[in-house]
C-alpha cells in the first residue's frame, strides 16, 4: 500500500465510514474537523491510498495540528534550560488515529513522522519550541514515548517532543 498525506477535504475524503475505536476522534472527524478548518482553528491530514481512484477516497488515519503555547515551568526540569519566563510557541497535535481496518500496519508512525515534517517546515516561518500532544490513555502515551516524547511534570498523559529532537529523527 502506498499512502499518501493531503489536507482532509470533505469532499474528497469518506469520512462517515472512519472507524478508530474511538468515538471522540471518530466524531472530531466526521462532524468537526472541517467546520475547524474554515475557520483557522485547526488543520487536519489524512492518509489515503495515493493509488485510490475513487472520487471520494477512504481515510486510513488522519492528525490534526493547531498552535498553542506551554510555560517552560511545566516541563521537565531538565528540559527548560534557558527557556523564558513566559509561554513558549508549540505545534499542539490534537489528535492522531488510524482506522481499525488498518491499525497495527504502521500508519500511526507514518502519520506521526508526517506530522513532525510539517512542523518542522512550520518552524523555518514561526518559532517553534516543540511539538504537544494530549494522549487519550496508555496506550496512546506509549505509542508517543516510543518515538523519544517525554511526559510534562504536571500531566503524565501530556507529552512533548522539542524541535531539536524532531530535527535529529527526521533527517
Amino acid at each position: 500500500m502506498d499512502l499518501l498525506i493531503e489536507i482532509f477535504n470533505k469532499l474528497l475524503h469518506e469520512r462517515a465510514g472512519f472507524d478508530c475505536g474511538v468515538e471522540a476522534l471518530n466524531l472530531f472527524l466526521q462532524k468537526s474537523a472541517n467546520q475547524n478548518q474554515k475557520k483557522n482553528f485547526s488543520k487536519t491530514y489524512v492518509a489515503i491510498d495515493a493509488n485510490d481512484e475513487n472520487q471520494c477516497k477512504k481515510i486510513y488515519g488522519y492528525y490534526t495540528l493547531t498552535s498553542g503555547q506551554i510555560y517552560a515551568a511545566d516541563l521537565p526540569q531538565n528540559n527548560n534550560l534557558n527557556l523564558p519566563k513566559y509561554p513558549v510557541p508549540i505545534i499542539r497535535m490534537a489528535r492522531l488515529a488510524t482506522d481499525k481496518q488498518f491499525q497495527g500496519q504502521g500508519i500511526g508512525g507514518f502519520l506521526l513522522y508526517a506530522a513532525l515534517k510539517t512542523v518542522l517546515e512550520v518552524s523555518n516561518k514561526i518559532g517553534i519550541y516543540a511539538i504537544v500532544v494530549d494522549a487519550k490513555n496508555e496506550f496512546a502515551k506509549n505509542f508517543y514515548k516510543q518515538y523519544g516524547f517525554i511526559e510534562l511534570q504536571n500531566n503524565a498523559l501530556t507529552l512533548f517532543l522539542p524541535l531539536d529532537t524532531i530535527a535529529q529523527c527526521t533527517r
